[in-house]
């Protein structure tokens, strides 16, 4: 299995959080949200974060320690992140699915199979 490198794992850390912002961004601060929205974007440093919003780097950390927390502590309890990125691959299948020209038994089938998996994880 290849190794991840320093940067992608960094990139993989944003993406997670961006995830977490988008199922659990209302539990956040003005202040830890607009550091995270910053932060989740490739581009920008700690550093730039802090000096883009007149704060120090230490509370720009201070931010993301303090949100990124609060967000995991709350899927860790709800796993709703989980059962978002489920419905999103079973809804990609019916998109797959229906892309198709003209659908056959198999396709209805295969639909509503994957209707009543969406409907059991609401």
């Amino acid at each position: 299995m290849k190794e991840i490198t320093p940067k992608e794992k960094k990139l993989l850390k944003k993406a997670r959080i961006k995830e977490l912002m988008e199922v659990y961004g209302t539990l956040l601060s003005d202040k830890e949200k607009k550091v995270l929205t910053l932060f989740t974007d490739p581009a920008l440093t700690g550093a730039a974060i802090a000096k883009r919003l007149k704060i120090s780097r230490q509370a720009v950390h201070d931010h993301i320690r303090r949100g990124v927390n609060k967000m995991e502590r709350c899927d860790a309890k709800t796993n709703m992140l989980e059962k978002r990125q489920k419905k999103m691959k079973i809804i990609a299948e019916m998109e797959g699915i229906l892309s198709r020209q003209k659908l056959e038994e198999d396709d209805v089938q295969e639909l509503n199979r994957l209707v009543a998996s969406l409907k059991k994880l609401e």
